[in-house]
């Protein structure tokens, strides 16, 4: 379990199914575990993974013939650089953190949250991997959660949709294939068993977030309902919690409202 200091509140994070430890906390927020604990408000959270166990040529077989495509296109055609960054050097988290909010202010999200980062990356569980152009020229990047025999996506980032030209989003749209290509193969070598994308929308009327899907769906797998949910321990965070929920759904309605016709783009479509 991993603790996360605020202000006025100290919150526990446990990921899948590992235990809980025996610190004390204000609430414990549990994310995707495999079946719902007795106590707690708990939600269905559909994700798409990818099982790390099967031999290179079995993963690449899996893939549709689009994705499988541009990954070799972006490795031998663009020669795109695939890195794996230092999480915990304070540069190279900020350099992401900066990235991330210029993506997210064009695509009407959130900022990163900077001490959940760092929290995480101190404690070890924070992966960041960037793809470049053989020039050096940044082209995305992509964040992931990591346990012993799990990695999950977190953030993906790029500015396909304003590229200056088709092909400029075409060889940014390869980068990002060839990026989690090159994780896949990273997170196998060192014994992983499950690559999770982050998440699958299980609705049918978002068109953005389908297109999404659709991303994702290109690398194979499978789709997997977890869990995930949170238990308050003391009676301050349960206040403060519940006002902090009812702030946020405020400020996203008044986002989509002011978003008008903006909508979401996958980072790496």
């Amino acid at each position: 379990m991993i603790i996360y200091h605020s202000r006025f509140l100290t919150r526990g994070e446990v990921w899948f199914d590992n235990p809980a430890s025996c610190e004390p906390v204000d609430w414990i927020v549990f994310h995707q575990r495999s079946q719902p604990a007795a106590k707690g408000k708990w939600r269905q959270f559909y994700t798409r993974t990818i099982d790390l166990t099967q031999h290179p040529d079995a993963l690449l077989a899996q893939m549709d013939g689009f994705t499988a495509a541009d990954i070799k296109k972006a490795a031998k055609k663009d020669q795109a650089r695939c890195q794996k960054l230092d999480a915990k050097d304070q540069i190279q988290l900020r350099e992401f953190a900066e990235f991330y909010d210029r993506f997210a202010a064009i695509k009407n999200l959130g900022p990163a949250d900077r001490h959940w980062l760092e929290r995480t990356a101190q404690a070890g569980k924070l992966d960041i991997w960037a793809a470049d152009t053989p020039t050096g020229e940044r082209q995305g990047y992509h964040v992931f959660y990591c346990e012993i025999d799990r990695v999950r996506s977190l953030h993906a980032a790029s500015f396909y949709a304003h590229a200056s030209s088709k092909e400029a989003q075409r060889k940014i749209g390869r980068a990002n294939r060839l990026l989690i290509w090159e994780c896949m193969l990273h997170y196998q070598a060192a014994g992983m068993k499950i690559f999770d994308l982050g998440g699958w929308y299980n609705g049918s009327t978002d068109s953005a977030l389908l297109g999404v899907n659709k991303f994702k769906e290109g690398f194979g797998g499978k789709i997997v309902c977890e869990y995930t949910g949170q238990q308050m321990k003391t009676f301050k965070a349960w206040s403060a919690v519940t006002a902090a929920q009812l702030i946020n759904k405020m400020k996203e309605h008044r986002r989509r409202a002011e978003a008008g016709s903006i909508q979401y783009q996958p980072a790496a479509a």
